[in-house]
């Protein structure tokens, strides 16, 4: 079996409904693996299966972030979009993914950012990032208020 550099299968995604497991350069090594690679993140898309070292690479790079990653969605064979256990996305950069998911990876750590009722958070503007609410989180602020909004400095 083919692994990655660092001694691990690749994963992919599916394929007509199918699982199949990929090498470094994004050939398929095995279809419809077993259960022994589950815990593997699913990687799909338009040419997830060619960059697939590229994301992994790039989570080995935020071993926070990582184990919290249930698949990794090429968008357009340019950038990465992340789906997390907790059913979060998170929309990578095209340009500068590590940076962003620096940033994440940070304010996961100081303010638990990932644990949040949160369903999305949008990283592709490097000056900006685009946090949507659960509904009942949103309708909970919008409840609690102009203050609770802001963090009580209205």
């Amino acid at each position: 079996m083919s692994v990655s550099r660092n001694g691990r299968p690749l994963p992919c995604g599916k394929n007509g409904g199918r699982f199949h497991l990929v090498d470094s350069k994004g050939v398929t090594i095995l279809m419809d693996p077993g259960g022994e690679f589950a815990s593997l993140p699913v990687i799909v898309g338009e040419g997830a299966p060619q960059r697939a070292e590229e994301i992994l690479l790039l989570l080995e790079g935020e071993p926070q972030i990582k184990p919290l990653v249930a698949a990794a969605i090429r968008v357009g064979d340019r950038r990465w979009n992340l789906h997390l256990t907790n059913g979060i996305d998170v929309r990578l950069p095209e340009e500068n993914p590590a940076v962003a998911l620096g940033v994440l990876a940070d304010l996961h750590r100081q303010q638990k950012l990932l644990d949040r009722d949160i369903v999305a958070i949008d990283l592709r503007q490097a000056d900006r990032m685009i946090v949507q609410l659960s509904p009942a989180a949103a309708a909970a602020q919008k409840q609690a208020g102009p203050k609770a909004a802001d963090g009580g400095n209205g």
